[in-house]
């Protein structure tokens, strides 16, 4: 593969990743006239399922593209090692999202939550 290619693979990699940070989910108002906490806790847990779900999709969609660098540079690649690991990266911030949503699921209906 020519230099000139693996360069235009990189920047549009790059051009990718800036564009999908742009991509958040709108922001959602917490209900500040209300007093009951447990609808607050709705709302965050409701936050941190979506969060986790666009997580789960970015680590599936760097798994995919690591393959397909492999096919294309090689399975020691610099650029295989590190789209997995970015996967990895994503794969981690997803199960903690899903962790913290649990959390306010459960202050939101009441339970008691144990501190980590």
């Amino acid at each position: 593969m020519s230099r000139c290619t693996a360069m235009l693979v990189g920047s549009l990699l790059v051009w990718e990743v800036c564009l999908m940070g742009g991509c958040a989910v709108p922001a959602t108002e917490l209900e500040l006239g209300s007093r009951d906490p447990s609808l607050d806790h709705r709302k965050i847990a409701r936050y941190y399922h979506q969060e986790a779900a666009r997580l789960w999709k970015q680590s599936e969609d760097m798994t995919v593209r690591a393959i397909q660098y492999e096919h294309l540079f090689g399975p020691s690649s610099d650029w295989v090692q590190g789209t997995k690991l970015l996967a990895e990266s994503y794969r981690a911030a997803a199960m903690e999202h899903e962790r913290l949503a649990g959390r306010h699921q459960d202050l939101a209906e009441g339970r008691a939550v144990e501190e980590p």
